[in-house]
């Protein structure tokens, strides 16, 4: 992770590459909708076997990753399956997920053609099935890849965060024997990035250790989203969490510090919507934070024809995506609930390939 000071689209990747040494080196002491419970609703469970292979796109299925599944969030992924159809013509389905892993599953296995996966996860969705590949991700605030990143975040309990206290700053030492809250064991930012930098702190084998309660800490949950790992921490179920900034800002107020920095605070708003409603003006303190890529938008190529897939790239990396409001929401729009914000005029999609997030399958090897 990084010391001090982060401004989030500030940061500079160069070519990624950056990434992976913050995330192994530097990361202590630092930045109409189915539904699915595990996997229902009218697109149905994904299934494992033979991928489905789609030739022509009369109907689209678009999965999605549990934070991206919240009622809240219904317009804004509406909005993305209409941007759909308008780049294509065919129909789309919206296919919302409960469990990463039947996200993971529905595209690899075909059943979703589309998906919105954090890094982790397309990496993993593609070691399933290689003709699962990255397309297009949102920008920075320039317009481009450089700095396209969000924040993946280890948090305390503010009434306790002087136990993590290292000289001026704070440190992952205290971690060890708490009881400690992860997203997923596919989350980039909820699991992958945080995990790698606690191996790298206490030189661990793997981390794997990190998985077994009573192993490396004393209890091991998942929220199975970002704002569940938050509610751990905040409830007291967790002494330690990790979640990133971009599934849970929307619910919480910036007390003190700067904002996506070591030693910052935040508290649960005074009237956060549910999961939150049970921890409002709840505090927690950012003892460590490292950046992490932004999620692509992928295809299963096997499931999708080339054409469609080129119309759809082409149209979600315009002008008139990028000017969408229902697709680019306003950051200071309070009521506004979106997957993406406006961060500037030049925030738009962007093409990715595959090889874009091979530091986070470094991460892992």
């Amino acid at each position: 992770m990084v010391e001090g000071a982060i401004s989030r689209r500030r940061f500079v990747i160069g070519g990624a590459s950056v990434l992976a040494a913050g995330a192994l080196a530097l990361m202590a002491g630092c930045s109409a909708t189915g539904t699915a419970a595990g996997a229902s609703g009218s697109a149905g469970a994904a299934t494992s076997g033979e991928t489905q292979t789609q030739t022509a796109a009369e109907k689209i299925t678009m999965v999605w990753l549990p934070d991206n599944s919240s009622a809240d969030l219904t317009s804004s992924r509406q909005a993305i399956g209409d941007a759909i159809k308008t780049a294509c013509g065919a129909e789309v389905e919206l296919m919302t997920t409960t469990d990463y892993n039947v996200a993971i599953e529905a595209i690899a296995s075909g059943s979703a053609q589309m998906a919105l996966l954090g890094a982790e996860g397309y990496v993993q969705a593609n070691k399933k099935n290689p003709r699962v590949l990255a397309a297009f991700t949102n920008s920075d605030e320039e317009g481009g890849l450089d700095g396209a990143c969000y924040y993946s975040r280890i948090c305390v309990a503010t009434e306790n965060a002087d136990q993590y206290k290292s000289g001026s700053g704070y440190s992952l030492e205290g971690v060890k024997g708490t009881s400690f809250s992860f997203v997923s064991a596919t989350s980039t930012s909820g699991f992958k990035v945080p995990s790698s930098a606690i191996v790298k702190e206490f030189g661990l084998d793997s981390s794997d250790v990190l998985l077994e309660a009573g192993a490396f800490f004393s209890e091991v949950l998942f929220g199975n989203s970002h704002a569940g790992s938050a509610v751990n921490l905040l409830s007291g179920d967790a002494d330690a969490a990790a979640f990133d900034d971009v599934d849970v800002d929307m619910y919480l107020d910036l007390v003190s510090g700067e904002a996506n920095t070591v030693g910052a605070v935040y508290k649960a708003k005074d009237d956060a919507e549910a999961p939150f409603d049970t921890v409002r003006g709840k505090q927690f303190t950012i003892i460590a934070i490292t950046p992490v890529l932004n999620a692509p938008v992928c295809f299963n190529e096997d499931a999708i024809d080339e054409e469609t897939r080129t119309k759809i790239v082409e149209y979600f990396c315009s002008d008139e995506v990028a000017d969408n409001k229902e697709i680019f929401i306003d950051p200071d729009d309070e009521s506004a609930k979106g997957i993406f914000e406006k961060e500037s005029d030049k925030s738009c999609f962007v093409e990715v390939t595959d090889d874009w997030y091979e530091p986070i399958r470094k991460l892992g090897a």
